[in-house]
């Protein structure tokens, strides 16, 4: 978007028809009123600085995007939607949960960030947390909610995907919640298939443990 100098608009205001001048007059007060423009005074700003900018990222995303918790929560304090999504169709918790930052998980679902609420692949916040590994983040998630067994589009729940990363401490919180040992995916592979990927035998003691066969 082409960036229209303040003293350009103003001059034009000036030389123009009173109902044209009238019209600018009132775009650049609009602008100013909600702080798009640079340059306040064209006569001692710089060119660079006495400019009207028609977009800027100031969204929910970009907060989450940027890791700016303050900002994130401005965002939800203005009415922003906590389950929008980017342009990969990933809503926002899934974004926080791939930085692998707590307090913005814990904000977004204070916000109204549905829990359950999966991508384009079917991945799901709980899976997300899994695949990462992230411990605290998968109790926050247990607790507000999540589908332990809710699987992506491969069939795949997030104890398989616990298990296929070898991730013991992981698999022991998605049992204790209840996930199922006996679930298989779209290839007819069970958690306890999938723990011998990572061979760590911690895993596959605890789902036979668990009933898995």
């Amino acid at each position: 978007m082409k960036r229209l100098p303040l003293a350009s608009l103003l001059a034009a205001g000036t030389a123009a028809k009173p109902a044209v001048a009238g019209l600018i007059a009132g775009l650049v007060a609009g602008f100013v009123a909600t702080g798009l423009v640079v340059g306040l005074a064209a006569g001692t700003a710089s060119p660079a600085a006495a400019q009207i900018s028609l977009f800027q990222e100031t969204g929910l995303m970009q907060a989450v995007v940027d890791g700016d918790v303050n900002k994130l929560k401005s965002a939800l304090l203005r009415g922003d939607n906590p389950n929008q999504e980017d342009i990969h169709g990933k809503t926002a918790l899934l974004v926080a949960i791939e930085r692998s930052s707590t307090t913005m998980v814990s904000v977004l679902l204070d916000g109204g960030a549905n829990v359950n609420r999966a991508d384009k692949a079917g991945v799901t916040p709980l899976i997300a947390a899994s695949e990462s590994g992230n411990g605290d983040i998968v109790d926050l998630l247990l607790k507000r909610g999540a589908k332990v067994d809710q699987d992506n589009r491969d069939g795949m729940t997030a104890l398989m995907v616990a298990a296929r990363n070898g991730r013991a401490d992981i698999v022991d919180r998605l049992l204790k919640a209840g996930a199922k040992v006996d679930r298989s995916d779209f290839t007819g592979r069970t958690a306890l298939n999938w723990s011998q990927e990572s061979r760590n035998t911690r895993v596959a003691t605890m789902l036979r443990q668990a009933g898995a066969r």
